[in-house]
């Protein structure tokens, strides 16, 4: 390792990163008909940029762009079990504090240092909100590889990591390619099997529009024939990932950030009565903040819908017929009638 990689590492590491990789910033040309393979099956996903190219190519976000630094931070708090009744249950990911929040403010301690020492002028960041593809980025530069379940291993963290980019105007050393099996076990296919939804069509492919996790953060109505699947889960889904004998192994987080703020379970009950303000106060330094109080009120409908406890009956009848939102009032509508 060169000595500018050895002191980068110190520095990645005082800033809490847990891995790093370098690479240089060129377009990603074997990720191109995968993603346009995605686009012919209706398999690519409405909410993210419809022009793979673009997705491709590092240089489309910073045209300076020289390297691209692509970090991961565990957030492995250990497993959540099983919900009690008249609660529902929220990904590991969004237990904590907001991870963009944490790790945009963990990137500017590393820009500093990119700017002052190595003589970088112009530094773009990027943690799953541009359209750049964070996870093929990651595998290109080695950090990690791709797992059956479509998400990205990075040794000795499993698929629980945060992934984030920094591109930068200097040519920095790449970091050298991983050695050993870089892999899932041959023939593994635990996540495709335990998916509720068969969204994992096969080892490393997925079809979105069916994953419980896309679900849960998407706008609008769920559709009927899914909502049975989503059990308890109130906000994201770790199943494939849960299933996992490697992430079983996976060392917990050190990352005081990501202990829960809210969850592992939430009671639903009092969901459906948060103003805007109570939601923003109770979620907003978190990472299902953004998309609002409807989008979660839908679904702990749904999750109630799925429990059928009659303790739940007189405050989804009144949610189907005063809610200021008809996705909310259709969904409590639902629950009513799977308890009655």
């Amino acid at each position: 390792m060169s000595q500018i990689l050895e002191s980068l590492a110190e520095v990645i590491w005082e800033a809490e990163f847990d891995a790093f990789a370098v690479m240089p910033a060129r377009p990603l040309k074997r990720m191109l008909p995968l993603l346009r393979q995605a686009q012919e099956e209706g398999r690519y996903p409405d909410f993210v940029e419809q022009n793979v190219e673009k997705r491709i190519d590092p240089r489309h976000l910073q045209a300076s762009a020289k390297s691209v630094l692509a970090l991961a931070v565990s957030y492995n708090t250990g497993p959540p079990g099983p919900a009690e009744p008249l609660h529902g249950t929220i990904s590991r990911y969004a237990w904590g504090l907001d991870y963009h929040r944490v790790l945009h403010s963990r990137m500017d301690r590393l820009i500093d240092y990119l700017r002052e020492r190595l003589g970088a002028r112009e530094c773009t960041k990027a943690v799953d909100t541009t359209f750049l593809v964070d996870r093929a980025l990651a595998v290109e530069a080695g950090l990690g590889y791709p797992g059956s379940n479509c998400a990205v291993y990075v040794p000795p963290f499993g698929s629980w990591v945060f992934l984030a980019e920094i591109l930068v105007d200097v040519a920095l050393p790449p970091t050298s390619p991983p050695g050993g099996n870089w892999s899932c076990p041959v023939g593994c296919d635990l996540c495709v099997r335990a998916c509720p939804t068969g969204a994992l069509l096969a080892p490393g492919k997925i079809k979105p529009q069916r994953c419980l996790s896309y679900l849960t953060q998407m706008t609008g109505p769920i559709p009927l024939d899914l909502r049975g699947k989503l059990g308890s889960r109130l906000w994201g889904c770790d199943t494939c990932q849960q299933a996992c004998p490697i992430n079983r192994k996976a060392p917990h987080t050190r990352h005081a950030e990501f202990a829960p703020l809210v969850g592992p379970h939430v009671p639903l009950l009092p969901l459906l009565d948060l103003t805007n303000q109570e939601f923003k106060e109770r979620f907003g330094p978190t990472a299902l903040g953004w998309r609002g109080k409807n989008t979660l009120q839908r679904n702990a409908c749904i999750v109630l819908g799925n429990q059928r406890e009659q303790a739940a009956l007189p405050t989804l009848q009144k949610t189907a017929q005063e809610h200021p939102s008809s996705v909310v009032r259709e969904a409590a509508a639902w629950a009513v009638q799977r308890l009655t």
